[in-house]
């Protein structure tokens, strides 16, 4: 078991540290160390026990994109979301189509693809858990643009809408309606 495990870290080390290499060579992206702040919501409001705000979160991980004018890119981050009387903690995978414009100092960049989410915790004000029964994967769209500052080790700033698309379950004191998670993020990279 011991040796099994060794074998998946050795090959999981080597190909995070291929992975820039290769997106390099085809003229830019590679690994971005990506941190920011999550403001969540959800799409309907009936009466949750306890207030019903916004929820101010961050998010934080790495993302792999490949290099030139129209590409892809792919993450992982941890993301807080929901709203305060229901928190939501995630694992984002996001996999997008990338459009940049320009490919020397300052580059302009949008993207839009699906995002599949992994439920890590959801609790509420008093730090009870959310009900059973609910899905613990999640599927959003997600639409972003930004400004990659290529001179200074690919810095970039982004914003990144998340429009979630399956229903959490989240049957209120007024209303058994469907809830789904609305965030925006505010998201800044840089190259590694």
């Amino acid at each position: 078991m011991r040796k099994t495990l060794a074998v998946c870290a050795g090959l999981t080390a080597a190909f995070l540290i291929a992975i820039p290499a290769i997106a390099r060579a085809q003229g830019g992206g590679g690994l971005t160390l990506k941190g920011g702040l999550s403001y969540g919501n959800v799409s309907n409001g009936g009466v949750f026990p306890g207030p019903n705000k916004e929820r101010t979160g961050a998010a934080l991980g790495l993302g792999i994109q490949s290099g030139g004018g129209l590409g892809f890119g792919v993450e992982g981050l941890y993301a807080q979301r929901g709203i305060t009387a229901r928190k939501l903690d995630y694992i984002d995978v996001p996999a997008y189509l990338k459009i940049e414009f320009g490919n020397s100092g300052i580059a302009p960049f949008g993207y839009l693809g699906p995002q599949v989410s992994f439920e890590l915790k959801c609790n509420d004000d008093a730090g009870a858990t959310c009900p059973s029964g609910r899905p613990k994967v999640t599927y959003a769209g997600v639409a972003g643009a930004g400004i990659r500052l290529n001179a200074l080790h690919g810095l970039s700033i982004e914003g990144r809408y998340i429009y979630g698309l399956t229903d959490l379950q989240l049957n209120t004191v007024t209303t058994t309606d469907s809830y789904k998670t609305r965030s925006f993020l505010v998201l800044f990279g840089i190259g590694m």
